[in-house]
């Protein structure tokens, strides 16, 4: 029982947040979370037998600078939720460009949880009339640079638009739809799962303040996004 009371707290992970289960959000959303003005929501999905994840909240900073933090791969694990390891991989016959390339990314999971990784195709797209970034990654059920002893992801989607608020404000909605595997129940994963996006943004919001992000002064994404 101990075990899992502590597995329970490393997962869940709400220090500082405000929890309003059944408070219902946008249409099918149930509101989960707030901090600091993000708000995280939750939803059944057919697709899945975990929940699909949403938040939304504000960076202080130009859009050019998220996108930026974001397109610094290696910087995952400094805000993405529980990420070990990032980084862009080259895979043979799948050729890396700009705004397509692929990633792999390692889940630090707390004991006696098996880490889980994933392999993830990453695309980035733009719309020219209102300025929206948006990035698409998805995982790829492929044996490429399997480690021992972990749990390879391959149900997994995540998606990041991008919207600018002005000069120097990003509105970021970060969504995630993710079944980890194993033998992990979907109601463990439920409670961990739920501040996922509301971790991340505020973790968007941390780098946005680095110096090493400054430089970024326009966009570079020029993929347009297909209507």
């Amino acid at each position: 029982m101990r075990t899992v009371l502590v597995l329970f707290a490393l997962l869940l992970g709400t220090a500082g947040f405000t929890l309003a289960t059944g408070e219902k959000g946008n249409g099918e959303w149930n509101k989960v979370s707030e901090y600091r003005g993000i708000v995280g929501y939750t939803r059944p999905t057919p697709r899945c037998r975990i929940d699909e994840i949403k938040a939304v909240g504000m960076v202080d900073a130009p859009l050019a600078v998220v996108e930026a933090v974001i397109r610094d791969v290696p910087a995952g694990k400094d805000y993405l939720f529980l990420c070990k390891e990032a980084s862009l991989i080259e895979i043979p016959g799948m050729k890396n460009a700009p705004d397509d390339y692929n990633t792999y990314c390692l889940t630090d999971m707390p004991l006696p949880v098996s880490d889980r990784d994933m392999v993830a195709r990453v695309t980035w797209t733009s719309d020219k009339v209102t300025g929206t970034v948006y990035v698409h990654g998805e995982g790829l059920n492929m044996d490429y640079r399997l480690v021992p002893g972990v749990v390879r992801m391959t149900q997994v989607m995540a998606d990041y638009t991008l919207t600018p608020k002005g000069a120097d404000r990003t509105e970021v909605t970060y969504q995630s739809l993710a079944d980890p595997g194993g033998n992990l129940p979907a109601w463990v994963v439920k409670l961990f799962s739920r501040n996922l996006g509301v971790k991340t943004i505020a973790g968007l919001r941390e780098m946005a303040k680095f110096d090493r992000y400054k430089h970024a002064l326009v966009v570079v994404t020029s993929t347009p996004q297909k209507k």
